[in-house]
């Protein structure tokens, strides 16, 4: 599931630039498959793998676009519904320019697969 936004469009990356983007296994082992190896591609952040940043954005933004984008992490393919712990539910993130297009029902629509890739990652929420 992924949530379609018109990032192309506007020509944005904005969340590419110092991302902090956690990885699952499932997100790790679909990259490797590609030829990359997780420590080259990523880091461990508090326990957690989250994408590299390679010059102040991720590493596989190349010339404004994703290099992997078929196979970019799931937490990329939800972006910008993200979870928010304080308000135990998903959101839209208001860092991104095109936040206020996403509906509440895309939100709805995602949440449940959202919440069960964030608990992939770090277990119960």
């Amino acid at each position: 599931m992924e949530v379609k936004v018109r990032c192309v469009e506007i020509n944005c990356c904005k969340c590419c630039y110092e991302t902090e983007m956690p990885l699952s296994e499932r997100d790790l082992k679909r990259i490797e498959k590609l030829g990359f190896d997780r420590d080259e591609f990523s880091i461990v952040v508090d326990g957690v793998r989250v994408l590299r940043n390679v010059n102040g954005h991720c590493f596989f933004l190349e010339n404004g676009r994703c290099s992997i984008y078929k196979h970019r992490p799931e937490g990329c393919k939800f972006y910008p519904v993200i979870y928010d712990v304080e308000r135990r539910r998903a959101v839209a993130h208001d860092f991104c320019p095109l936040a206020r297009e996403i509906s509440i029902s895309t939100i709805k629509k995602v949440e449940r697969s959202l919440i069960k890739h964030v608990r992939s990652i770090f277990g119960e929420i």
